[in-house]
């Protein structure tokens, strides 16, 4: 079936569904991949145009979507898909082999600065990282892996001590579920979107796309614990899939096209209970399902323990909200609705009185292994009842000070999934894994957070400090806006989603910061405390709202929503000084040499005024595709660079967006993000995509590639700090880098260690040596001719030479990449 086809089959499904008052289809469309973002966007506008937008509702994690998808978009207007980012990253991989011998050596080194932790200072939700799925090795509670949404996934085998990723030089992929095989626990497996699960034979060294189960989200993996062929598969908007054949075809046992949770009875493997819409019970393994009645229509999580064999939980949600908990006593042939009156589990309140929730995304159910009496259930806060689910006490709040004093434990907001391991309950959350060993006592130590040395942040924005001390602050997705200083470290400033965010050049102890849809915050004493400003207008801006900085004029700052603003105390009050533009501004950029320059973006449209807004702003001709950036040379303000949608990806005017040049040349196919020049007296431009960072200046006819030691990672935003000669880049799913910038010449060193790296022998059939100039640690990475990553080897200490077995491979040509914080060095090997 094509993709037209597909589409009009869905779109008699969205009419019928719309006709009987089914609600949020535009998740749907978001997981069929077949429609194009506006047309998602005009079904999800027409879902939330007469209803309430506010927390629990479903509308921030849309617009969270929205923003990115946006951005991502391809010049067909539909986003792309693993496919194609996968094909594309390998055939740029075979591309910088080939050429490696003929490019300059740039002085890119990057080094990861996290966070790794978190440490509250006036914040007031804060975590790591978002954790997507949680999976630990039978009998072995130290070895488990986590996904993290786009961060991917990591492993620890001392039980959290230490992390090491997985998935840095495969992709950034979002993952939201990951296995370990029960009988070799060397084999992993994560699911991603589109129905996607991706498998490794090497604990996670090397992955390669296992198959398709369906075509949405894949929420759960369970594997059968005694035969590794046998697995199950959750599909969010597709149902519930099994494969025979260890994942390589799924079949769809069940006649239910939601998907979200699979369990195994405990005493027979022969019995199985799956959930989507319906509850469903299997007696063959599997091979085919009874559907089992008394239940309403709503997403449903399931509970089982080996306390008690035939025990059986249903979780069900109402919309967003908490809707019922059923129990069953005899192996879920029948069902009894337990009464919570109106009581709401899945909200903010922790005493159950409020109508929000985020079912079924934040949604989950655990039993404890020991004791049948004991569940514990979550939404957005964490639950416990002792009496099978009779009545419920909270266990832990979102807010750590009301934690404290309420004597409950502190787990972030919004619970993903429950799950025991032994008598140990882990709560996977967006920010990060927290684990309560003793259930039985609550405490305001109930929770421990296990996510202390995991670099996932999901950054939108950065700001760094023009000072030779190092001040960054960044706004991030569901962990807030945190600063660094090589003083203190990392510290959390202000919560909720983090935008955009910036230090005072004028005074460092000044931070600035939006959360979503342009609220405004700023502290006067380096982040110790925070106050909320008065925004604006009617103070509501886009999900990430423009707040910039005047580059000459101290205390002035300007925001932008459907007009500029200005302010020139610091944020307390502000004057408008544009047109109403009728719709929220995108991108807000000041010329640095001259304040008098700014320009304004709204998706395609570039406005621009040159009188600092004293006459109405004029729209500039378009650079052709909806602007995701907007640089502004540091010397001349008639110089700008944008980033597009379109298939450009950069486009520079020279003439103040009179016309324009495109910058395509040799860019890979991935997404252009952001852009910043540098005043290195030869117009160094960097790019930021969905995969790396990019360079170019007037000494290079193409674009160099800049990502020694940087992961396959989206990079939302660049800044330069002038002081340092540094770059830094903010990352959405792996944090803070930083790398030395290039400078007039190239650096002695980096030429010497390229040279002086040889490989031998060569041709070689069983190992092959790498010979290095410097005792150094890197990672070595092994690709075959099409690009495709083979073998990889993390934290390789090379003293002076380095042994790596090839026996596996099979005759034929490969490229060996060493990337350490000298250099990066590329050679070709024949393997006989």
């Amino acid at each position: 079936m094509n993709k037209i086809q597909v589409k009009l089959l869905f779109i008699l499904g969205f009419w019928i569904a719309s006709y009987n008052g089914q609600a949020q289809e535009y998740l749907k469309m978001i997981d069929a991949k077949t429609f194009t973002v506006e047309e998602i966007k005009a079904s999800a506008d027409a879902y939330f145009e007469n209803r309430d937008k506010g927390r629990g509702t479903g509308y921030k994690p849309y617009k969270r979507w929205e923003y990115n998808a946006q951005r991502l978009i391809n010049e067909d207007g539909y986003l792309p898909n693993i496919e194609e980012r996968l094909g594309e990253l390998e055939r740029w991989n075979a591309n910088l082999n080939e050429t490696a011998q003929n490019r300059t050596v740039l002085p890119d080194s990057w080094e990861d600065l996290g966070p790794t932790s978190w440490n509250a200072t006036s914040s007031w939700s804060p975590g790591v990282g978002r954790i997507t799925g949680l999976a630990f090795e039978e009998g072995n509670s130290d070895h488990f892996i986590i996904g993290a949404n786009t961060g991917g996934v990591w492993r620890t085998t001392d039980g959290a001590q230490t992390w090491a990723h997985l998935t840095d030089y495969f992709s950034h992929l979002s993952v939201y579920s990951v296995a370990i095989d029960p009988n070799n626990p060397s084999i992993y497996f994560f699911g991603s979107y589109g129905g996607n699960i991706f498998k490794s034979t090497d604990s996670g060294a090397t992955w390669s796309l296992l198959g398709r189960a369906g075509n949405s989200t894949v929420n759960k993996i369970l594997i059968h614990p005694t035969n590794s062929d046998i697995i199950f598969a959750t599909s969010e908007f597709s149902g519930i899939y099994r494969s025979v054949d260890g994942g390589a075809t799924w079949t769809k046992p069940v006649s239910d096209d939601r998907g979200y949770d699979v369990e195994f009875k405990p005493d027979n493997l022969s019995v199985v209970y799956a959930s989507g819409s319906g509850f469903h019970k299997s007696t063959d393994g599997g091979a085919t399902f009874t559907t089992i009645g008394g239940f309403s229509n709503g997403p449903k999580m399931i509970g089982v323990t080996p306390a008690d064999n035939n025990l059986v939980y249903v979780l069900e949600a109402e919309n967003s909200k908490f809707g019922a908990l059923y129990t069953s006593e005899n192996a879920g042939d029948n069902f009894m609705k337990l009464n919570h009156g109106n009581l709401n589990f899945f909200g903010y309140s922790t005493v159950g009185l409020d109508n929000n929730g985020q079912a079924p995304r934040d949604m989950a159910i655990a039993v404890n292994p020991t004791n049948a009496n004991e569940v514990h259930i979550a939404g957005i806060l964490t639950w416990r009842s002792m009496n099978r689910g009779v009545n419920f006490t909270i266990t832990s709040d979102w807010i750590p000070a009301n934690a404290a004093s309420a004597n409950i434990g502190y787990c972030h907001a919004d619970t993903d999934d429950l799950m025991f391991n032994g008598t140990t309950l882990y709560a996977v959350t967006d920010g990060g894994i927290f684990k309560a060993e003793n259930t039985e006592t609550i405490s305001a130590d109930y929770f421990e957070d296990l996510t202390t040395g995991l670099s996932i942040r999901q950054f939108y924005k950065i700001g760094v400090a023009q000072s030779e001390n190092l001040i960054v602050t960044g706004g991030s997705q569901d962990n807030g806006t945190s600063f660094f200083k090589e003083s203190t470290g990392w510290r959390d400033w202000l919560g909720a989603d983090g935008m955009e965010t910036f230090v005072s050049k004028f005074n460092n102890n000044f931070f600035y910061g939006t959360t979503q849809f342009g609220g405004l915050y700023r502290s006067v004493n380096g982040g110790n405390s925070v106050s909320g400003l008065n925004p604006p207008g009617n103070g509501t801006g886009n999900w990430v709202t423009p707040l910039e900085e005047d580059p000459s004029q101290a205390s002035t700052l300007y925001v932008g929503y459907k007009r500029v603003y200005k302010s020139t105390n610091n944020g307390s009050s502000w004057t408008p000084v544009s047109q109403n533009f009728g719709y929220n501004l995108d991108n807000l950029k000041i010329a640095p040499s001259n304040n008098q320059i700014m320009y304004a973006s709204i998706s395609y449209r570039l406005y621009k005024t040159e009188d600092g807004g004293d006459t109405n702003w004029e729209q500039i001709s378009n650079p052709g595709g909806t602007i995701n950036y907007i640089a502004i040379h540091p010397t001349n303000p008639n110089k700008i660079a944008v980033a597009l949608t379109s298939s450009n990806r950069v486009k520079v005017s020279n003439d103040g967006g009179e016309t324009w040049i495109s910058y395509r040349k040799n860019l890979p196919n991935f997404s252009a993000l952001c852009l910043v020049w540098d005043n290195n007296g030869k117009d160094g431009l960097y790019l930021g995509m969905d995969y790396g960072v990019y360079y170019i200046d007037n000494t290079f006819s193409e674009w160099q590639p800049y990502n020694n030691m940087l992961p396959n990672v989206i990079i939302n935003e660049l800044e330069i700090n002038d002081v340092t000669r540094t770059l830094y880049a903010g990352t959405y799913g792996r944090g803070l880098w930083a790398s030395p910038l290039v400078e007039r010449t190239v650096g002695v060193n980096e030429v010497t260690f390229n040279d002086k790296v040889e490989i031998y022998p060569n041709p070689a059939s069983s190992e092959v040596i790498i010979s290095s100039p410097k005792n150094i640690e890197g990672t070595i990475k092994v690709f075959d001719i099409t690009g495709k990553l083979l073998i990889y080897e993390k934290n390789a200490v090379l003293e002076n030479s380095y042994t790596i077995n090839i026996s596996s491979l099979p005759n034929g040509v490969y490229f060996i990449r060493l990337n350490t914080p000298e250099g990066m060095a590329t050679k070709k090997l024949i393997k006989n």
